[in-house]
């Protein structure tokens, strides 16, 4: 007996560790990453990856994670923006955060991806900012204070400001 996709399909539907192992000595990629993430093995996902110089569709794999356990796929998220260069488009990444609705993970995942002040992210800070004057704005308030960022939309945020009651930001935003 030959290890292959097809035995590793039907041990799978008695235990997903050894289609896993099956899957492995098979060759599969595909499969491995569906074993990984479906037994919970976020970290391994990109390991393998990398190792064997296969790309995945990172978003999809978020998405899914996101359903099932939003707080495993913040970790992933995390991971998959964690090097210099980025396995998934963070833009792509904060609207799998908003699709769930998950205003504080995505705010506290933006925090920490957006730590550089980089001007090409711009774009991310006026988002992060936005959301948070929409839905929480003592935590946007105290994400100004801390002058973090200064390459989002300082227009519409002061417009947003305003909005939220934040007028003493509002100001400091217009002039």
């Amino acid at each position: 007996l030959e290890c292959s996709e097809q035995l590793g399909d039907l041990v799978k539907t008695i235990d997903a560790t050894l289609a896993l192992s099956v899957y492995l000595r098979a060759n599969v990629p595909m499969k491995v990453i569906q074993c990984f993430a479906e037994t919970g093995q976020y970290q391994k996902i990109v390991l393998y990856a990398k190792k064997v110089n296969y790309q995945p569709d990172y978003i999809f794999l978020l998405r899914s994670i996101m359903r099932i356990n939003p707080e495993q796929g913040v970790q992933f998220a995390q991971l998959l923006v964690q090097d210099n260069e980025p396995l998934a488009d963070l833009t792509q990444v904060v609207d799998v955060f908003l699709e769930q609705n998950l205003i504080q993970p995505c705010t506290a995942f933006l925090l920490d991806a957006l730590k550089n002040n980089r001007e090409d992210q711009g774009h991310l800070q006026t988002r992060l900012l936005e959301m948070n004057l929409m839905q929480a704005p003592q935590v946007a308030d105290a994400i100004l204070a801390n002058n973090m960022f200064t390459h989002y939309d300082r227009p519409h945020i002061a417009q947003l400001c305003e909005k939220a009651g934040l007028l003493q930001r509002a100001l400091e935003h217009y002039t």
